[in-house]
């Protein structure tokens, strides 16, 4: 005789705002990419607003969009390379979306902050 019972599992949901942070955590362990603290540095006044990140959310499936600005010497579309690889891996990994694509804005270039860049002309 069975004596187990049968249980139904419940729904899982994942916030977007959850999907946002695991997106931009993983985004800031990439050399290159400016940050402040433990956040991605907003490159413009509308990203500040909107935020640096933003994802669209159909069913089980994400589109991640990142406005970024890169640290002054650090190849742009590697930097970016990295975070596309990285975003998709750690989002999938952690919360089983698939991870449809990781569009990257190169929005600005961040200097050090005793570093003034040179002026033309």
């Amino acid at each position: 005789m069975d004596t187990s019972k049968r249980h139904t599992p419940g729904s899982i949901k994942v916030s977007e705002e959850v999907i946002l942070k695991i997106a931009e955590t993983a985004a800031c362990e990439i050399d290159g990419v400016a940050v402040k603290g433990q956040r991605l540095e907003a490159p413009s006044a509308l990203s500040k607003f909107r935020g640096p990140v933003r994802a669209r959310i159909l069913g089980e499936a994400a589109a991640i969009r990142f406005d970024i600005s890169v640290v002054d010497g650090y190849n742009a579309v590697e930097v970016a390379e990295s975070i596309q690889r990285s975003v998709k891996s750690a989002v999938q990994n952690m919360t089983g979306f698939t991870v449809t694509k990781v569009d990257v804005n190169i929005a600005g270039i961040s200097y050090k902050e005793n570093e003034v860049p040179a002026k033309e002309g």
